[in-house]
């Protein structure tokens, strides 16, 4: 039976606007060799965005289930996924708290060459945070197109994880 008042619809019109307000996230590039993402932190400042991803506690809560890192200039880190038998391992390459953090990147499972990742953060006039994120070094070839794909999709689904829980402590 179909309702004849104002507020008829405000029920979907809800959920849409709750849909609206997520922060963006958005795939900006795309190439053969890279993947360039920005992504919005409206709630967490540069330097507490860049410890989510550098301090075990804040890191298991969005991302890998275990992690080892020694989080410094050329230190290495060690995230699994023990029920998959993934380990993703690499070294921060550049390491500035709030501002850049590099490393490389080596799933033990996939046959790429090591890749790296780059996080630029940076302010937003409410506070907040504006991530960018660029992942490069992929071969030309349709092995890394295929993995580079996978990636876009992990990316999309961790960082928007981390929107999700990244919260001020």
């Amino acid at each position: 039976m179909r309702r004849n008042t104002p507020n008829a619809n405000r029920g979907p019109r809800r959920f849409l606007d709750m849909a609206m307000s997520r922060p963006n996230l958005e795939l900006v590039e795309t190439a053969n060799d890279r993947i360039t993402i920005v992504a919005d932190f409206p709630h967490l400042s540069p330097a507490l965005l860049f410890d989510y991803w550098t301090s075990t506690d804040l890191l298991k809560k969005w991302w890998p289930p275990s992690a080892e890192l020694q989080p410094e200039l050329n230190g290495t880190y060690h995230f699994s996924w023990p029920k998959q038998d993934w380990h993703l391992r690499g070294k921060f390459t550049r390491f500035d708290r709030g501002k850049t953090l590099g490393f490389t990147w080596k799933w033990d499972h996939e046959s790429i060459d090591v890749t790296r990742v780059t996080l630029l953060f940076h302010s937003m006039p409410n506070g907040g945070t504006k991530l960018t994120l660029l992942h490069e070094g992929y071969a030309k070839n349709s092995e890394a197109k295929k993995t580079r794909d996978e990636h876009i999709e992990g990316w999309t689904f961790f960082l928007r994880k981390l929107q999700e829980q990244g919260q001020e402590p």
